[in-house]
């Protein structure tokens, strides 16, 4: 039976592998984009290949169509997503942020952060526009009371008297 220590050492091997994997997966995937080879497939997009010839949920896909368009743009992105540093799940924040001019400052920033962690980085970063309120305050006109006999013969209707219970 492997000691704890081996099944450690087996499992952060595997982990390796799985990141390694990924990554070369999403180049692969970033070159099938690029070359627009889904077309051939018939496919209107890559998202549509990714969910119906891979059989990728709708969120799966759309983290990696999302990965993809990254890793075509800003090429530096996978040795931090093979080594893991940079989470699968928090690429899609990374995306909204990164841009040619800014690629070097902000991709540090979301090395070795959650996927919660990185959407308070683009809360930070792109901080949320206030809308202006306005408020519009009109008269109120309330209507003059019914005439009183009015106000006995609908009380009468609404209140026909107490509710006997019969045994």
């Amino acid at each position: 039976m492997p000691s704890a220590h081996e099944l450690s050492a087996r499992l952060a091997d595997l982990l390796r592998n799985e990141r390694t994997a990924l990554a070369e997966f999403l180049v692969a995937l970033a070159d099938f984009d690029r070359k627009r080879l889904w077309v051939d497939l018939d496919r209107e997009s890559l998202f549509s290949f990714l969910t119906r010839d891979l059989g990728l949920s709708a969120g799966a896909a759309y983290y990696r169509k999302t990965a993809a368009e990254v890793l075509q743009k800003f090429p530096e992105v996978i040795e931090p997503l093979r080594d893991g540093r940079l989470c699968f799940t928090s690429i899609v924040e990374l995306a909204k942020n990164i841009t040619p001019e800014n690629r070097h400052e902000i991709l540090p920033r979301f090395f070795h952060v959650s996927k919660r962690q990185a959407k308070a980085i683009t809360a930070e970063l792109q901080p949320a526009q206030v809308v202006p309120r306005r408020e519009v305050v009109s008269r109120v006109i309330v209507a003059a009371p019914p005439p009183m006999a009015e106000t006995r013969s609908l009380a009468a209707a609404l209140h026909p008297g107490p509710n006997r219970i019969h045994r």
